[in-house]
């Protein structure tokens, strides 16, 4: 019989110590709600072992068409960011603390008003003025060699989704001053543009915040006050080797920054 406790004491480890990605799958392939249950089980372990702190807000992945359809969701997917990996632009980091670095640019809301599980369904309505604000940020990963193209997408979520943090700029705008269509993003690594795009957020955020307020509700759980929320890439993930200073700039929001030494 197999130890309910075996995958659990085995992800734990390899996050811990930055191991190559390893599904550890389950045989017929593990379901969406298997994997949310190994990732709340893997989180638990990680705070009561203190190799995490609290939660500080959450990721959202797969949400744009073409993604739903590449992993065939039905829905995106979310995982947790920790707050002693989140980050304050200008932010300095080791690149030796990654097995594989890469990072996304993104639209982060910051929550000023908890949303109560009990009022879910949430609509856009609902929760656009419970956002503060809205500012650029990077999602930091640790891809740990992972093959995501080919990877059944329920392992990556029982695995956080390769989250190790996030990087938060600013100054940001409020939820009604926010225009996606004329966003523009770019990407600098060490002065140099790599990276230039416009209106390329996946989802409409306030939509994006919407969706994690009812999916979180429906697992017992809760978006906070103070919380943050990735809302989704504006570029393929961005893979980045050694020392360097990344900076993404989205027009009206303002700049995040890190330098990897």
């Amino acid at each position: 019989m197999t130890n309910p406790q075996q995958p659990i004491d085995k992800i734990l480890g390899d996050v811990v110590t930055g191991a190559a990605f390893d599904p550890y799958a389950t045989q017929p392939a593990r379901t969406v709600a298997q994997a949310y249950a190994l990732q709340d089980a893997v989180v638990a372990a990680l705070l009561n072992a203190g190799h995490r702190m609290a939660i500080a807000g959450w990721k959202i992945a797969a949400n744009s068409p073409q993604l739903l359809e590449r992993f065939k969701l039905d829905e995106p997917a979310t995982g947790r960011v920790f707050s002693d990996q989140s980050h304050q632009s200008p932010a300095t980091l080791a690149a030796s603390d990654y097995t594989e670095f890469a990072f996304e640019p993104e639209i982060a809301a910051i929550m000023k008003t908890t949303l109560e599980p009990s009022k879910a369904p949430f609509t856009p309505a609902d929760v656009r003025p419970a956002i503060a604000r809205f500012v650029p940020a990077m999602e930091l990963l640790d891809m740990r060699k992972t093959d995501m193209p080919n990877t059944h997408i329920p392992d990556a979520i029982a695995q956080n989704i390769s989250n190790v943090g996030a990087v938060l700029g600013g100054p940001g705008v409020p939820p009604e001053a926010l225009d996606t269509a004329q966003l523009r993003t770019t990407l600098t690594i060490d002065g140099r543009v790599e990276h230039d795009v416009t209106g390329a957020a996946p989802q409409n955020p306030v939509d994006a915040v919407a969706w994690l307020a009812t999916h979180l509700s429906r697992r017992g759980l809760t978006l906070q006050a103070g919380q943050i929320v990735l809302c989704g890439t504006h570029s393929p993930i961005w893979y980045h080797k050694g020392a360097g200073r990344i900076e993404v700039e989205m027009s009206g929001l303002g700049t995040a920054a890190v330098t990897l030494t």
